[in-house]
């Protein structure tokens, strides 16, 4: 559905080089973070963007054509909604762009908790609600085949949140290609059944598991915790300290950085520390570092 050969582009500041890849039904991730290219690569697979060169090939045709164009959905964070008319309505102009008839627009919104948007005006959505909006209209939409979601968990609305991996699911088996973005080892791995990692506007590894796609090496992986705040961040790092998987640690702000020879050691790890320590964890995030030292000891993609 998806097929990128060969493909080099540039927007400031991201870059794409020799980037070759393939995606068909299914939910597929790509991680990294956002300057290694997502963004950039979804603005080629919905026609928004062109390549230096290489070949980009959407639905069996050319992303800037009309006919794919329709078929493709594509949810950022910078929601395209038309202000002066209510979410329904808004809907309901997109089925006709799109070429679908006969939906409800309740229905459409429930799959995501979020039907009570409906008499809303568009402008009046803050940017969580706007972006379940979208994404509701897409997961929902017959005419749409391929859809890519930049960090699907991030700034979305909570009730949205706790749908979004079903709906996405419930797509792919219906033959939809979704594809997501995200700089969340934790994300990626609830929401997809395969990963790409995405580095420095290059794939350079692929696996249907986050832990292999990481890998082990000699150098071991890092690993970067985030708590609420700074006295959380300090008392996480004081519960870690002498744990036999690390091999170093350090704090700044509210993160503490791990290191030691498993993600999968070290996540456990942390999850054991917080709930001694009563520490809320917001976040863990695999060094993009990490990756690069796991490629290598694998020998390559």
């Amino acid at each position: 559905m998806i097929t990128l050969d060969r493909v080099a582009a540039r927007r400031s500041p991201m870059t794409l080089s020799d980037l070759s890849a393939q995606w068909g039904p299914g939910v597929h991730s790509i991680v990294g973070a956002p300057a290694d290219g997502a963004a950039l690569l979804f603005g080629l697979v919905c026609g928004a963007s062109s390549p230096r060169s290489g070949q980009v090939r959407v639905l069996d045709g050319s992303p800037t054509d009309a006919s794919v164009r329709r078929r493709v959905a594509r949810i950022d964070f910078d929601p395209s909604l038309p202000e002066p008319l209510r979410v329904a309505e808004a809907l309901s102009l997109a089925a006709k762009i799109r070429g679908d008839a006969g939906l409800e627009i309740g229905g459409r919104l429930a799959i995501l908790g979020v039907e009570t948007l409906a008499a809303r005006f568009v402008r009046s959505l803050s940017l969580a609600e706007a972006r379940a909006v979208c994404a509701a209209e897409a997961l929902t939409s017959p005419g749409v085949r391929a859809i890519v979601v930049l960090e699907p968990l991030v700034a979305m609305d909570p009730r949205a949140a706790r749908r979004i991996g079903d709906a996405m699911r419930s797509a792919a088996r219906a033959g939809k290609c979704v594809l997501v973005a995200s700089s969340s080892l934790r994300d990626a791995a609830e929401l997809a059944d395969d990963h790409a990692l995405l580095q420095s506007g290059r794939i350079v590894a692929r696996s249907s598991s986050i832990e292999a796609l990481y890998g082990v090496s000699g150098q071991g992986v890092r690993l970067r915790v985030f708590a609420r705040d700074d006295d959380g961040a300090r008392t996480l790092a004081a519960g870690l300290a002498g744990i036999a998987e690390l091999t170093s640690l350090e704090r700044s702000g509210t993160s503490v950085r791990l290191r030691g020879a498993s993600a999968t050691a070290l996540a456990e790890a942390v999850a054991h520390a917080a709930v001694a320590s009563d520490v809320e964890v917001i976040e863990m995030r695999v060094e993009p570092i990490a990756a690069k030292q796991a490629l290598a000891a694998e020998g390559g993609p």
